[in-house]
Parts: structure tokens; C-alpha cells; sequence
């Protein structure tokens, strides 16, 4: 009965967690991100119509330059190229692109894999449930399971996000192996079991 409990509490559990300490952006970048004029969705839309609309998106990532400008990194697979642009952070403003086309044809297990959620729905989920600015999201299928990986920096705290591709929910974070996932970490939300971590 204990192990059924715990095991529904588990299942049930929001995955919204802290990054620990070796994964976690330094204290300069998240200072960055929080002070950035747009989102991470409207760098999404800015790479996207450049790209075209209709691309694959692979990821965003947020980048932080000491002397340069900061920047959201958008991967985005569109006609058979791997396409990388850079949008300003402060404008909206498209600062360079990269283009590469493969020489081999690899199938990708995310490539056939039509999500129900598109990424700018899947940010907008993660920013509403931790209040903060998103630095990287990523398109993920694991297990059979396709989800969105959003990480997000909310007043200095850095924070990882789980959305279902399918049904916009939040979920725990599927294992990288099998009982891997709960072995060095305690989840806590308001001081009960939950998809709550912190470092």
C-alpha cells in the first residue's frame, strides 16, 4: 500500500526543479537574462521568420557575452539544413545565422515525432509556473514520451521544467536510466513530496 502511495505521489509530481550547483548558469549570466528586453519566444518568432515558420525546432539557448552582446541561440531544422541563428537580446534583431547541410541522412528519433504543443506554448507554461525568463529549451523524446526540457532563471534561482508535447502538462522528468532519477535528490514542494528540487 506505502510503495502504491508513493509511487502515485512520484507519478503525480510536478517536475519543476532547481539545478544543482555543477549544471547551474553563474550568477552573471542569470543577471543578464533577467535584464534582457525580449523572450526567449520572441527570439523563437524572430529565428522563425527568417527560417520559415513551418521548421523543426531543435533548441534555444541563452548566451552571455562579457563584451559583446547577449544573445538567445535558436536551432532550427528546415529543409534538410541545420540552420543556427542568433538574436539579439536587447532588440529582437537577427545578428548572424549558420547554415549547414548534412552530408549523411540520419534519422533522428525526434524527427518524425509531430508535437501537439509547439515551444512557444511550452515556454509560455514553464514562465507562468515559475515566474521567470527562459534560457534554454529543448525538444526531447525519451522512452516514447516527447517533452519540452525548459530551463528557466526566476529572482537568482535557476529552475528546469518537464512539459508533455502532447497535452501542455507538467511531468516529471523522465529517467536518463533506470532508478537513476531519485537516487541523489530529495523532491520538495512547500515542504512536501513533490517535483520540487533544490540544491
Amino acid at each position: 500500500m506505502k510503495k502504491s502511495v508513493k509511487a502515485t505521489l512520484l507519478a503525480g509530481a510536478i517536475a519543476f526543479s532547481a539545478i544543482n550547483a555543477a549544471n547551474a548558469m553563474s550568477p552573471r549570466e542569470r543577471s543578464a537574462l533577467e535584464k534582457t528586453q525580449i523572450s526567449a519566444a520572441q527570439a523563437l518568432s524572430a529565428a522563425q521568420a527568417k527560417i520559415g515558420a513551418d521548421a523543426k525546432v531543435k533548441d534555444i539557448d541563452f548566451k552571455h557575452t562579457l563584451y559583446g552582446k547577449d544573445y538567445f541561440q535558436v536551432k532550427i531544422l528546415a529543409n534538410g539544413q541545420k540552420h543556427k541563428v542568433d538574436v539579439d537580446a536587447e532588440n529582437g534583431q537577427i545578428l548572424g545565422m549558420e547554415t549547414k547541410t548534412s552530408k549523411k541522412v540520419k534519422v533522428s528519433p525526434n524527427g518524425d515525432v509531430t508535437p501537439k504543443v509547439t515551444f512557444a506554448q511550452a515556454m509560455e507554461i514553464a514562465v507562468a509556473k515559475t515566474g521567470g525568463k527562459v534560457a534554454e529549451a529543448d525538444f526531447k523524446h525519451k522512452h516514447g514520451q516527447a517533452f519540452y526540457k525548459i530551463e528557466t532563471v526566476a529572482n537568482g534561482q535557476q529552475f528546469v521544467v518537464a512539459v508533455d508535447a502532447d497535452n501542455g502538462q507538467l511531468i516529471d522528468m523522465p529517467k536518463k536510466g533506470k532508478d537513476k532519477h531519485h537516487r541523489n535528490h530529495v523532491h520538495r514542494e512547500n515542504g512536501h513530496e513533490g517535483g520540487f528540487r533544490q540544491p
